[in-house]
């Protein structure tokens, strides 16, 4: 779940215009406390102190508070004296992030000079009556992060609030030897000092699409940090390029006190992971991934790895990260094929463990818009998938027995990606797989044709194929599949579907009914 954000202080600090505008930015609805106490009253609030008093509106507003502590992923603005109950302080603080908008007595005065609806300034002398109060509230509002409003346009200071709001409530993934945290936000990349220490020297690893973008805004938050860009492409993550690497920490003075960055997505995230496993007999590193897919599952849970000819991630070794920053914001930079791509493992958590998840995606329309406005709740779609996720590997951290479900689609889906020589997307592959999966178990009588029916629309929904490409022979995918790392004494074991939310492992399948699958879902 994500946290509410409410902005408070005295009229006129700009609390409803600053709220629609970052409620934009962070794709969340927007609640005004006044609006919605004039909706559900039925009268203006001048009305009401008129007619039934300020207790009565207070009243009001101590309703509004006991919603508001129970809900999630708003953007909130209060009026003035919201918290001048001390119990709607005590119910929302604990669980959402409050921000104190402010301005000088006389920029007030001339913002709110024309509008009527202010009971509180109906006196003979107003700006005298605005200083008594914001000198009587002093102490409640300096309980909040003060932002100053005055002489500043909107969108400085939406940009000013910005890093207040950069993280989510953390997510807290326990592991055999500790836990770790993982912070969903937008602007959370700008936390990472923080995480580390900045003092602490890092080696920044990252691609040659995303380090352009976003490598020095990382390594600036440290004295001393060195950036490493390898080639982008699942083609490069091989032991190789991670020799390559080796070669150039030791160069730069990297030692068993630095911190590894991985800042990319999944395959910077496998083999910057696998370095710091077994770099000097392991060193820290934090993931901070920037693509979908990384952020709801390669990052989380310290699989790491590189690829062989033979198939993907063949070498490898468990390394938990020293945390997880996913900066929602740079969902905005990738292209549109790889926010699709990182969907395919949303859906997939959806399917094995959040049936209202699947069912939110099933609903989205077909129509031909970008996605992230197709999903103006990015931030809950991601945090309930690694929620997903994390559940799953904090039972089985070292995948020996119910984590396997997480490859759900991946059978398939690796040999598509290894036979096609990689031209066809990590996430591409995993959505066909999702296919082949529902195809298998109805095939053998576990699940009905119809749930592959739903799967495949869903897909197409966020803009995934559902049809393996013709051109790949079904002898190859057949091999890669019998290389794939999940077997089990020489068996492929298969992750199998009987409904939303029910998964399960099965190594009881014969190869003529995966051949009729992966004919059954080709686009010849």
């Amino acid at each position: 779940m994500t946290q509410t954000i409410i902005l408070t202080g005295f009229m006129g600090t700009g609390k409803s215009t600053i709220g629609r505008m970052l409620a934009a930015r962070l794709n969340r609805p927007f609640v005004d406390t006044d609006d919605l106490i004039e909706q559900r009253s039925g009268k203006p609030i001048s009305a009401i102190f008129a007619d039934d008093g300020e207790a009565a509106f207070r009243a009001w507003e101590a309703t509004i508070a006991r919603e508001l502590a129970a809900a999630n992923n708003l953007v909130v603005a209060t009026g003035g004296g919201f918290f001048t109950n001390p119990d709607n302080v005590a119910l929302v603080q604990p669980k959402t992030t409050i921000i104190c908008l402010s301005a000088e007595a006389d920029t007030i005065y001339d913002r709110i000079k024309d509008n009527t609806n202010r009971p509180l300034l109906a006196v003979a002398n107003p700006t005298r009556r605005i200083t008594e109060l914001l000198t009587a509230r002093r102490t409640l509002y300096n309980q909040f992060p003060q932002i100053d409003t005055t002489g500043k346009s909107p969108a400085a200071i939406v940009e000013e609030i910005m890093p207040l709001v950069a993280t989510y409530r953390p997510i807290t993934v326990p592991h055999p030897t500790g836990s770790y945290q993982i912070l969903v936000g937008n602007g959370a990349i700008l936390s990472l000092h923080e995480i580390i220490g900045a003092k602490t020297t890092v080696a920044v690893i990252s691609d040659d699409h995303v380090a352009p973008l976003y490598a020095a805004q990382v390594a600036g938050q440290f004295e001393q940090a060195h950036s490493f860009t390898v080639p982008a492409g699942e083609q490069f993550k091989t032991l190789a390029t991670v020799n390559g690497l080796y070669s150039q920490l030791l160069d730069a003075g990297i030692d068993r006190q630095s911190v590894i960055i991985a800042l990319g997505g999944g395959v910077v995230g496998d083999m910057a992971g696998f370095i710091a496993a077994t770099y000097m007999r392991g060193i820290g590193f934090v993931q901070c991934p920037t693509t979908l897919l990384a952020m709801v599952d390669a990052s989380i849970g310290g699989k790491t790895g590189v690829d062989l000819p033979q198939g993907k991630n063949l070498v490898g070794a468990f390394k938990q990260p020293l945390a997880v920053v996913a900066d929602l914001d740079t969902l905005a930079t990738l292209p549109e094929a790889e926010l699709a791509a990182g969907m395919a493992e949303v859906v997939k958590h959806g399917l094995i463990a959040a049936p209202d998840l699947f069912a939110q995606l099933e609903q989205l329309e077909s129509v031909d818009q970008p996605l992230l406005e197709k999903l103006p709740e990015i931030g809950r779609i991601v945090t309930t998938a690694i929620e997903v996720k994390r559940d799953i590997v904090t039972e089985d951290p070292f995948e020996q027995g119910r984590r396997a479900v997480l490859n759900l689609g991946h059978t398939f889906g690796h040999a598509i990606e290894q036979v096609s020589g990689y031209a066809v997307r990590h996430g591409a592959g995993v959505a066909m797989g999702l296919v082949a999966a529902a195809n298998l178990s109805a095939r053998l009588g576990l699940a009905s044709a119809a749930l592959q029916q739903r799967i495949e629309a869903t897909l197409h929904h966020v803009k995934l194929p559902t049809r393996v490409p013709g051109y790949l022979d079904i002898d190859k995918l057949m091999v890669a599949m019998r290389s794939d790392k999940k077997k089990a004494q020489g068996t492929v074991r298969f992750i199998l579907i009987r409904d939303v939310g029910d998964v399960f492992i099965s190594a009881e399948v014969t190869d003529s009914a995966v051949r009729a699958t992966w004919a059954a879902i080709r686009d010849d």
